[in-house]
């Protein structure tokens, strides 16, 4: 029996591009995923280029302490309490500052009596001044008028004596006719010289009244024209005012020896208890407050990669990530702090590790805790959201 030996060779897929293409589309869920894969490592390298930056939050601190000496009386909080804005934290013995404005208001209440009696008896000189003033001038307006109305008589009556006397020189008259008008013609004579006397005696006086009335002016050193009753009252309202400003002004001091915080936090530190002395200065509470803002050190090898306005996020324990956005970058280079160093045997080393600082700002709503230790990375929401989820923020 003859045997045929039959040998078979697979065509190429060259010479077939039809089972080509269709061997590529039998497998296309793998391609996809080396695809898909591909794609998030790239994406994955470029949003974390810059590696981590170890960085801690801005600690933003309020010293509480008193503008003068004074005894602590109490301390209303103790530490790791919150606070509020405007809360008392601390109150200072009032005793000195509470007896000043005792005498302060004191010495405005007197001094409100004695302005007003003051008041009155500027006042009161003033209106004697003027009606002794318009009295004079009255007086003096009279007596011209009657001097005048006894020269015109007079100078009538001896015009009439003068032709009597020459009727009597004719002997037309007798001696008694002509000595009719001597009598009266010598009582004008009197009444124009009394009458000329109490001119002068009114002037004096009118002169008199008006420089006392310029001298009380001076006094009041007040411009020439200026309503003195107007002056009066406005000089004593000022002195009144004075010392209601000092009555305040203590006032002020004394609400100044309550500390109030100075916005929301957390009590620090109580750096003196009550009944010791605190100087002005000297830290009483201290309460450190929730900050937007953290420093983050980017490290030397990578100085000037970043700048303002990147995007990025800052990874917390316990807690999702916070957006952040770069908003200033020191120029220089300076040594990390040792607790901000990468890992524990960088802390212990004693390498110096430098690092280029970069301010970061939270962009959304959210704030850090005072001094609390982030790492930031410049990535993706996605990413960021994915490490949250899988638990890799650290």
């Amino acid at each position: 029996m003859q045997t045929t030996e039959t040998n078979y060779s697979r065509p190429p897929l060259r010479a077939l591009p039809s089972l080509r293409w269709r061997r590529w589309l039998d497998r296309w869920p793998i391609a996809a995923w080396v695809a898909v894969a591909v794609m998030a490592v790239g994406f994955y390298v470029k949003s974390t280029q810059y590696g981590v930056l170890a960085g801690s939050a801005q600690t933003v601190q309020h010293n509480l302490s008193p503008l003068e000496t004074a005894r602590v009386k109490a301390i209303y909080v103790s530490i790791g309490d919150s606070v509020t804005n405007g809360q008392i934290l601390a109150q200072m013995d009032t005793t000195i500052v509470d007896s000043q404005l005792a005498e302060a208001e004191a010495t405005l209440a007197a001094a409100e009596g004695s302005w007003a009696g003051y008041e009155e008896q500027m006042l009161t000189l003033l209106r004697t001044c003027d009606d002794d003033i318009a009295s004079a001038e009255a007086a003096i307006t009279q007596q011209k008028g009657q001097l005048d109305s006894d020269t015109a008589k007079l100078t009538e009556l001896k015009s009439m004596q003068a032709k009597r006397d020459a009727l009597f020189a004719s002997k037309l008259i007798s001696e008694v006719e002509d000595d009719v008008l001597r009598p009266e013609i010598a009582g004008l004579e009197k009444d124009v010289i009394t009458c000329g006397q109490l001119i002068k005696m009114y002037e004096t006086t009118l002169a008199s009244r008006k420089k006392e009335r310029d001298d009380l002016q001076r006094g009041l050193k007040l411009a020439p024209g200026v309503d003195i009753n107007q002056a009066i009252a406005q000089k004593t309202a000022a002195q009144t005012d004075i010392l209601k400003n000092a009555v305040e002004m203590k006032k002020l001091e004394q609400a100044n020896y309550s500390l109030r915080s100075d916005g929301d936090g957390i009590v620090s530190a109580i750096g003196i208890y009550p009944g010791t002395t605190a100087k002005p200065g000297e830290s009483v509470v201290s309460v450190v407050s929730a900050t937007r803002s953290v420093i983050g050190y980017l490290p030397e090898v990578r100085q000037g990669m970043l700048k303002v306005g990147d995007l990025g996020y800052a990874f917390r324990l316990r807690l999702p990530p916070l957006k952040v956005k770069v908003v200033a970058c020191a120029p220089e280079v300076d040594a990390i702090p040792t607790a901000l160093r990468p890992s524990t045997s960088a802390q212990q080393s004693s390498v110096t590790f430098r690092a280029q600082r970069i301010v970061f700002e939270t962009e959304g709503p959210g704030s850090f805790a005072p001094g609390e230790s982030v790492q930031i990375r410049l990535t993706s929401k996605f990413w960021a959201d994915l490490r949250y989820r899988l638990g890799l923020q650290w």
